[in-house]
């Protein structure tokens, strides 16, 4: 993993302790910050990390080359995917960036790993951001067992998809301290469910399954 930290960097940089995977996440650019945040609060997404490795290799010509990904997330039902995010979709029609990519998907490829190219200006949309601050402000909130086990309950109760008002009724707590408690659940994948819109006492909630694949670290 890079980590490049510096004040002598053109572009923005930031570090964070990410609660959802345990450990800190680097980003590079306005667009990986954002990015961690979408990850942090999709429930789809199981495990994640920027700066997740780099792929060397050889090519016919007998050139060196060396490409760092902008990151890999580890999706529910079992699949890698490493990423690679520019501001905008045109850019990876560069004849550069795109030779670049075509080559890391292949080498991708050979490890069962997809690669992801993320157009940044669609991260941009003004409600789905609210919505994840909403949510990410409440990573730190505090809840214990009895809660997670409560929550559980009402899902099971509910044949596995239960309304989001009604787990936060389960919980026992007010309304304000009950969806809150539920935003950090979602963060430490307690529990599941959707942001792409906001999140209303209808929201489906469901349980969170890990799969048993975890990110790779290429290593040749």
């Amino acid at each position: 993993m890079r980590i490049n930290m510096t004040y002598r960097n053109a572009f923005a940089t930031s570090a964070d302790f990410s609660p959802t995977i345990g450990a800190d996440v680097y980003a590079e650019g306005p667009f990986e910050g954002i990015y961690r945040s979408v990850l942090t609060t999709d429930y789809q997404t199981a495990e994640f990390q920027f700066q997740v490795g780099a792929i060397y290799w050889t090519t016919r010509n007998g050139e060196e080359r060396r490409y760092t990904l902008d990151g890999g997330r580890i999706t529910i039902d079992g699949r890698e995917v490493w990423f690679e995010i520019k501001a905008h979709e045109s850019y990876f029609h560069d004849p550069d960036v795109a030779d670049v990519l075509d080559q890391a998907e292949r080498e991708l490829a050979r490890h069962d790993i997809e690669l992801d190219r993320v157009d940044g200006s669609t991260l941009l949309d003004e409600v789905k951001l609210r919505i994840i601050k909403s949510i990410i402000r409440h990573r730190n909130v505090p809840f214990g067992e009895r809660d997670v086990f409560n929550a559980r309950a009402a899902i099971d109760g509910h044949g596995g998809i239960a309304p989001f008002g009604a787990v936060a009724e389960a919980l026992g707590a007010n309304r304000r301290q009950a969806e809150a408690m539920m935003s950090a659940m979602l963060i430490r994948r307690a529990i599941a469910f959707p942001v792409d819109r906001p999140v209303t006492p209808d929201t489906p909630v469901t349980l969170f399954y890990r799969p048993n694949r975890r990110l790779t670290r290429l290593t040749d």
